[in-house]
């Protein structure tokens, strides 16, 4: 392939793979193709090895492709197939456009103690069986965040204030959309991160996925024995320099005459630059005594401080068993709070946080905006993971969307008619705050909103009725949690159940419930 067209195709390559991903996280997903929108997801590293750990099927094994190109072509995922890389590479460009002269790049030291070390301390907590660390890692989930809790109300917002205008010209191309406010841990999380982002961006060119990313330490090991490589033709260099100042990944060092291969993302930069042809992307043989791929410490050396980093890893497992046993002591002593309510096609609570990345993918496309990112509620593994906010929405009786979209499999995808008994939790009527009961005024908000009829109205005083729950028939959608006029406490919950169970199905034809300016009421 022609040097300077390998630039030009992974440019475009990472253009409609980028425009894709935002879009889905943007809530556009229904004008995406669903060829389309498995190709973006599947290619994503992290999710698709938990979902293949989960479903143990051949279909959810893309990221045995990723590992595939890159021992043919080196980290050209972090460049091409990675969103929150190719939003590195856009703060890059737009920072030379705007700031000429302050994206010149020099060669970095590879910073090896602190790569490996995040990277074993990942697969440390992930054999641990906690997913904070590649909640907080992961960089395909730490896009979404950005994209779902920082653009995409921007987007909405403008959007309805198009809608609006347009209607003032009797214009009705666009229908505005109600949409949640996330919330402030969500906002604050995902700020913190593009913030950092763009600063090492810009200042530091692609450090992030060189030191932080354990995603970017795993594929450079594996790149060490890509077969099409970068590599210096000394022949032919005229040490302009013009490569290494380009050199986003700062692991060109002419002084050597060397490429270390493992930092370098394959963006082309480096061979756009070139006016000699000194630097090329050609067929390698590492295990043959190529000079760049030995450029690095001695394979004792590193052998001995990985020895190190595992050890080290190691020590900090027990905190997590810690961690457990005081939460468990506690609530022996206090009561163990009720557990929140996964979505469904979890499976149970334990599952799903043991599978879920927090893309908020789901978040994004929930239609009703139930679902909303966790705080403490699952516990400190489960930060940011999310869970069905009843006080905010309710689960669409009839809706599948967050199933069909869920790239680790954490949320398994479910049939309507299935999702429709799967038990989620129970409602729990709290008759002495209920209206009824303190007022002496009828309601009944709660029985006009469940799709099952699980709760019912029954005799109470004289013309007055009073709220029961049928457990059996109750599928913990929240529908009449949310319509609960009661405040701040409702009258009626939904308690989680940490095993989804199955409900018995309705004799009648259920309700579709509907969701009005007045409510709830």
């Amino acid at each position: 392939m022609n040097q300077s067209h390998f630039r030009k195709l992974r440019v475009i390559a990472a253009g409609v793979l980028f425009s894709l991903a935002t879009a889905l996280f943007l809530g556009l997903d229904r004008l995406i193709p669903g060829a389309a929108r498995e190709a973006v997801l599947s290619l994503q590293f992290i999710p698709s090895l938990l979902n293949f750990a989960s479903a143990a099927s051949l279909a959810a094994a893309g990221f045995i492709v990723v590992l595939l190109l890159t021992l043919l072509c080196g980290r050209v995922y972090c460049s091409t197939l990675c969103p929150l890389g190719v939003l590195q590479d856009i703060a890059i460009h737009l920072a030379g456009r705007f700031r000429p002269g302050r994206t010149k790049f020099v060669y970095a030291r590879p910073h090896t103690a602190l790569r490996y070390g995040v990277l074993i301390l990942t697969l440390a907590t992930l054999l641990s069986g906690s997913l904070l660390t590649v909640t907080l890692l992961d960089p395909f989930s730490g896009f979404g965040r950005i994209i779902a809790d920082l653009v995409r109300p921007l987007y909405l917002s403008v959007h309805n204030l198009a809608a609006d205008a347009l209607t003032l010209f009797d214009i009705y191309l666009l229908k505005p959309v109600e949409w949640q406010a996330p919330s402030p841990v969500a906002l604050a999380a995902a700020l913190l991160l593009l913030a950092v982002i763009l600063g090492l961006s810009v200042r530091k060119g692609r450090l992030y996925c060189n030191t932080v990313c354990p995603v970017g330490t795993l594929l450079g090991f594996v790149a060490r024995f890509a077969l099409f490589r970068i590599r210096i033709d000394q022949d032919a260099c005229t040490v302009c320099a013009n490569c290494s100042i380009a050199c986003k990944a700062g692991c060109i060092r002419l002084k050597t005459a060397t490429v270390d291969f493992s930092r370098c993302v394959g963006c082309g930069d480096c061979l756009a630059v070139c006016p000699a042809l000194g630097i090329r992307y050609r067929l390698s043989a590492p295990w043959r005594g190529d000079p760049a791929a030995v450029a690095d410490a001695s394979k004792r050396a590193f052998l001995g401080k990985t020895f190190g980093y595992l050890a080290g890893a190691a020590s900090l497992a027990p905190l997590g068993w810690v961690w457990k046993q005081g939460r468990e002591a506690n609530a022996a002593v206090a009561g163990p709070p009720a557990p929140p309510v996964s979505p469904p096609g979890s499976q149970s609570i334990a599952r799903f946080n043991q599978t879920c990345t927090a893309c908020h993918l789901c978040v994004s496309a929930c239609p009703t905006q139930v679902l909303q990112p966790a705080f403490l509620e699952y516990g400190l593994s489960g930060l940011l993971q999310p869970r069905m906010d009843y006080h905010r929405s309710f689960c669409n009786y009839d809706c599948t969307l967050c199933g069909e979209l869920c790239p680790t499999g954490a949320i398994l995808p479910l049939p309507k008619a299935v999702k429709q008994t799967t038990q989620l939790g129970v409602a729990r009527f709290l008759k002495e705050i209920c209206i009824v009961y303190t007022d002496h005024t009828a309601c009944g908000a709660c029985d006009e909103h469940c799709p099952t009829k699980a709760v019912r109205l029954v005799p109470y005083q004289g013309s007055l009725t009073i709220p029961a729950v049928d457990e059996t028939l109750c599928i913990g959608c929240g529908a009449c949690e949310y319509a609960c006029p009661v405040r701040p406490r409702r009258a009626i919950y939904v308690a989680g159940s940490p095993w989804h169970a199955v409900a018995r199905k309705p004799d009648a034809t259920p309700l579709t419930v509907e969701v009005k300016e007045d409510f709830p009421f």
